[in-house]
């Protein structure tokens, strides 16, 4: 009886062992995703949050808009500035025109004519200040609405309506397909089975057949295996980080997620 539990302790430690090897040039990882945070130039009430986590978003879709009243009245002062400095431009032109002619008659001293000529020069140099003021603030204005810079997924909404948000903190965070990657861990042995640029087999649970993905980063800096990765046999060992990128539906990956990657060679093989 006790040779009979002995034989199968040893069966089962064998079969542990046996399920805990990988094969060759086979790597455990999880997605990751670089994400695209969103937020106001200048602080205020969040007045609308025009999406919600999971949302699909196209380049320069509203996410969310802040109050508006303070900027609305600049770019009212500012053109109305600008309206009041064409005024006086167009008078200065007038007096300047008159005399010029004053002049030609020789009715007005040569130095009222350039006096009127400098009024003139300053009164136009006003109206581009008054210019600019407008663009400024029409500017400041379009800063109150946070757009989507590109297609993506809505990660997270960070506040709610009503509430505030300051100068340059992020009010949704985004994931472009784009920017979700593979990161994985190869030991320091089987380091020259890859390079950047190199092919891989992506697998995971719910993932296209043969997704494929591109090599894009190999870590020159030696590791222990991550705590996320690692298993009785591995925990010990010396990897380097890699980065692959889905060469196709890379939405298909959610960060966090275990991978699987392999030599996409030895998978057609």
């Amino acid at each position: 009886m006790r040779l009979h539990s002995l034989l199968f302790v040893c069966g089962a430690a064998l079969l542990l062992t046996a399920c805990d090897e990988r094969p060759k040039d086979t790597w455990q990882g999880y997605a990751e995703g670089d994400y695209v945070r969103v937020a106001p130039i200048d602080g205020g009430i969040i007045e609308e949050i025009a999406v919600k986590r999971g949302d699909l978003v196209k380049s320069g879709d509203l996410l969310f808009k802040l109050e508006t009243t303070s900027e609305e009245a600049n770019l009212e002062s500012a053109e109305a500035g600008l309206t009041e400095a064409k005024a006086t431009l167009r008078e200065a032109e007038l007096e300047y025109q008159r005399k010029v002619k004053l002049r030609e008659q020789r009715n007005v001293a040569q130095a009222e004519v350039d006096t009127a000529h400098a009024r003139r020069d300053r009164a136009g140099a006003a109206v581009l200040t008054a210019a600019s003021a407008i663009t400024q603030a029409k500017w400041r204005l379009a800063r109150r609405e946070g757009r989507a810079p590109a297609n993506a997924i809505v990660q997270d909404v960070m506040f709610r309506e009503g509430e505030f948000a300051s100068p340059n903190q992020p009010v949704v965070s985004l994931l472009p397909p784009q920017n979700i990657k593979v990161r994985f861990f190869v030991p320091e042995a089987e380091l020259g089975d890859i390079e950047e640029g190199g092919k891989v087999l992506l697998t995971c649970s719910g993932c296209p057949q043969n997704l494929s993905g591109t090599i894009r980063f190999l870590s020159t800096e030696v590791e222990f295996t991550p705590p996320v990765i690692y298993s009785d046999q591995s925990k010990e060992k010396l990897v380097y980080m890699a980065e692959a990128t889905p060469d196709e539906t890379p939405q298909a990956l959610h960060p966090g997620q275990p991978v699987t990657v392999s030599l996409r060679l030895q998978q057609d093989e």
